[in-house]
């Protein structure tokens, strides 16, 4: 007859197989982690353009598709708070060079910030991988506000196209989604995240159930001969 020390010992391998799991992604994730400094340049052949940072920084992923670099997990070593950004950029006849970036989330009202220097009458666009679901977006060229179709304009995708910008430019959003983070863009093992806590609980579930019912039989068995 299984007693309750034999159930004990099945809840905490099965709970010792889950920490030993979210060990090796949390390792994964720290692996993963690629180091970029100010003097790397993330190039834009076909636009004649540039992207870099002004400061010193970690993404988990950045590729080039269709001419926008694309950021996934990106931080900079001056950010304000430890959120990551998910950002698609990229530029025509112009040079990038990202200052910072400020991400709130609250449980009624967020926003994000970005700032960045431009040389070169080009254009430029932003997304920063959700779709806005109100808020409003504070473009400031210089110091001057501008108002939307002058200078900038946003597409149904939520990318943000800025135009014949020069020096400063800072963009702003308010009231964005807790949930804005592109989970498509994020890694498998972050993809996978939900799936692997419910099918460990599914898991955990369904052994406790087999080892109360195997315990129940013999119990069972001894009424039925005492009856």
């Amino acid at each position: 007859m299984i007693n309750r020390n034999t159930i004990l010992t099945g809840i905490a391998a099965i709970l010792m197989s889950a920490l030993v799991l979210s060990w090796i992604c949390s390792i994964a994730q720290a692996q993963t982690d690629t180091s970029f400094k100010p003097t790397d340049k993330f190039e834009i052949p076909a636009n004649n353009s540039t992207i870099n940072f002004a400061t010193s920084g970690t993404y988990t992923q950045a590729s080039l598709e269709n001419n926008t670099w694309n950021f996934v997990d990106l931080r900079l070593n001056n950010s304000q708070r430890p959120e990551k950004l998910i950002l698609r950029v990229s530029a025509q006849d112009s040079n990038v060079r990202i200052r910072s970036y400020l991400i709130t989330n609250t449980t009624t009202l967020g926003g994000i910030r970005l700032r960045y220097n431009v040389t070169g009458r080009g254009t430029q666009t932003f997304n920063f991988g959700f779709i806005p679901k109100g808020g409003e977006w504070d473009i400031v060229f210089n110091r001057m506000a501008k108002a939307q179709n002058d200078g900038w304009r946003i597409s149904p995708d939520a990318t943000l196209t800025i135009t014949g910008a020069t020096a400063n430019v800072s963009i702003t959003y308010y009231g964005l989604p807790a949930d804005y983070v592109d989970i498509a863009s994020q890694p498998v093992y972050q993809q996978r995240s939900i799936a692997i806590i419910t099918a460990l609980a599914v898991v955990i579930t369904v052994t406790l159930a087999a080892l109360i019912r195997k315990n129940k039989e013999p119990l069972n068995q001894n009424k039925e001969k005492q009856t």
